[in-house]
């Protein structure tokens, strides 16, 4: 019973200790996030998504809330992350626009002035990679948008 008692206390420590670390990391996640986006490339399955369109396209991450404009067509919601897994993940909740009250799970990865997001269209499948192997898989390249 004692080494029990032990094991529980040393994995009530570790979870202590261990959440100011993962709120550490992912403040700092969503600060390398911060700021407006536009796409350079995007891909949905096979389909190769036209400049035309993506030149209409911002994304602005302000702490935990993002606002797309799509031309005309404005979306806002909150997003979640997690920068300690393998392949960084992102829960997206839209609250305002065409797509208020679903849920995309999404992978993302932060390169200097570079994020690629990995959406998935599926609400309950969150991607395992980069590529758009199927029209369910939105693949996103942006690019940090300079300040003005």
């Amino acid at each position: 019973m004692f080494v029990l008692i032990r094991g529980s206390l040393a994995l009530i420590l570790f979870a202590l200790l261990a959440s100011p670390l993962a709120a550490a990391e992912k403040a700092e996640e969503l600060k390398l996030l911060a700021g407006t986006w536009k796409p350079k490339e995007a891909s949905l399955g096979d389909n190769k998504i036209d400049m035309v369109l993506l030149d209409t396209v911002s994304l602005v991450y302000e702490a935990e809330k993002y606002t797309l404009t799509i031309g005309d067509k404005v979306e806002k919601g909150t997003y979640t992350i997690d920068p300690a897994k393998t392949l960084k993940t992102m829960d997206i909740f839209p609250t305002e626009g065409d797509n208020n009250g679903k849920t995309f799970l999404a992978v993302y990865k932060v390169e200097g002035d570079k994020l690629t997001i990995c959406y998935s269209l599926e609400p309950s499948m969150r991607p395992e990679d980069f590529e758009a192997n199927s029209n369910t898989l939105l693949v996103v390249k942006f690019e940090r948008e300079a300040n003005k």
